[in-house]
C-alpha cells in the first residue's frame, strides 16, 4: 500500500496533467474520464474489487482501465504510478 504523501503527490500529478493529456485516444476511449477515475480511485483508496463494481463494463474500456490500474498501483502490483502511464500529451 502507498503511503497517503505518495498518493496525494499522486493525485497532485494527475490534475497538472489532465489539461495536456488527449481528450479521446484513437479508439474513442476517454482520456479525461479515465483520470477523473483514476483520481477516484486514490482519493478513496479503492481496491480492484472496488472497480470491479463501480465500472462493470471491465477490461478494455475506459474509465475501468485506468481505474483498475490505479488500484494496483495503490496496492503495489504496479511500478509506474498512474501519472507516469499516460497517453502522449498534446505537443
Amino acid at each position: 500500500m502507498k503511503s497517503l504523501a505518495e498518493i496525494n503527490a499522486e493525485i497532485k500529478k494527475l490534475r497538472e496533467v489532465k489539461p495536456k493529456v488527449r481528450a479521446f485516444n484513437i479508439f474513442g476511449g476517454d482520456n479525461h474520464a479515465g483520470i477523473d477515475a483514476q483520481i477516484l480511485v486514490l482519493k478513496n483508496m479503492l481496491t480492484v474489487d472496488d472497480c470491479d463494481e463501480r465500472w462493470p463494463e471491465g477490461l478494455g474500456s475506459e474509465p475501468y482501465d485506468s481505474a483498475r490500474y490505479a488500484a494496483d498501483w495503490l496496492q503495489g502490483d504496479e511500478e509506474l504510478p498512474p501519472s507516469e502511464d499516460l497517453p502522449p500529451l498534446d505537443e
